[in-house]
């Protein structure tokens, strides 16, 4: 029987080796001892052949197909609560995480009406829209012109397999002015009247505020002594009015443009009804077109 190439070569190999071997034991003297000399070492085997394959390869690409995509999640907390004042625009938020080919529904639970898909939106309410911008996982729902309506749950939904969805408390508010003190105050003619309007549950500064002496704006009245100010988170305004005449009397009014109004009541007297910090008083009761508390010193 013919032996294949591959092993008459090995066997040709072998053989030499033994030949070698015998050959050199009769040329050596019995009392001679030296090292036996290996056989050679057979010739490495060759490396394996590896083919490459320019082209899709089935297995690969079912592979690739049956890797597990990393699960959606929500960023924002489930049950969050937010607080807009009415008239403002309240920014709904609603951060997923591996969206993947997924879709964001918004949807106001009190009715379950749709509202946005996406981008589009659904609602005849046009107050409604879905804000992101391009390679994000922000999917915040916008409202204008916010109502006390509104308020209540909405559902930020991720179309996946099975869909997930999240709660968002939307409170809404609404702001109020005041202006700091009694509803009616006394201050002696030819001192400086200061009054301070505050914001009230605001959820954002106010762009202005406009003050009113009996229903005349003032604000701009610097040759009578007027100065409005306000401080630097815009939610307190101050009037200050230098040298305070008895035509300064009156009703006033601080108009915020984002909050109710609020009013108060000045007497500029001549000096004999007024008040003196740290000193001892008694009650009387006078009419001053209603009945007021008055406290003079003893």
């Amino acid at each position: 029987m013919m032996l294949p190439p591959s092993q008459q070569r090995a066997l040709l190999l072998l053989l030499s080796a033994l030949l070698v071997s015998h050959v050199s034991c009769l040329g050596e003297k019995p009392s001679e001892k030296k090292p036996v000399k290996p056989l050679a070492a057979p010739l490495p085997a060759p490396p394996p052949v590896i083919e490459i394959v320019h082209t899709d390869v089935p297995g690969q690409e079912e592979q690739l197909e049956t890797v597990s995509p990393p699960p959606v999640f929500f960023a924002t907390e489930n049950s969050s609560v937010v607080t807009a004042q009415t008239g403002s625009t309240a920014l709904v938020p609603c951060i997923v995480k591996n969206i993947g080919d997924g879709v964001i529904s918004w949807i106001r639970r009190k009715d379950y009406h749709l509202l946005t898909v996406g981008l589009t939106t659904y609602s005849s309410d046009e107050r409604y829209q879905a804000v992101h911008a391009q390679h994000s996982e922000d999917w915040t729902l916008q409202v204008k012109f916010v109502q006390e309506r509104d308020a209540g749950l909405y559902e930020c939904q991720v179309s996946s397999h099975p869909p997930t969805s999240i709660f968002i408390d939307l409170r809404v508010v609404e702001a109020k002015a005041e202006i700091v003190g009694p509803a009616e105050k006394f201050l002696k003619m030819g001192s400086t009247l200061k009054l301070s309007c505050v914001l009230r549950q605001s959820t954002e500064p106010f762009l202005y505020v406009f003050w009113y002496h009996n229903n005349r704006m003032i604000n701009y009245d610097a040759d009578r002594g007027v100065n409005v100010s306000a401080d630097e988170s815009r939610t307190s305004s101050t009037l200050v009015i230098s040298s305070a005449q008895r035509t300064d009397s009156g009703n006033y009014s601080c108009v915020p443009n984002n909050a109710q109004p609020a009013s108060t009541y000045v007497h500029v007297l001549n000096g004999e009804f007024i008040l003196y910090p740290g000193i001892t008083w008694s009650t009387v009761r006078i009419s001053f077109q209603s009945y007021v508390d008055v406290y003079f010193a003893k």
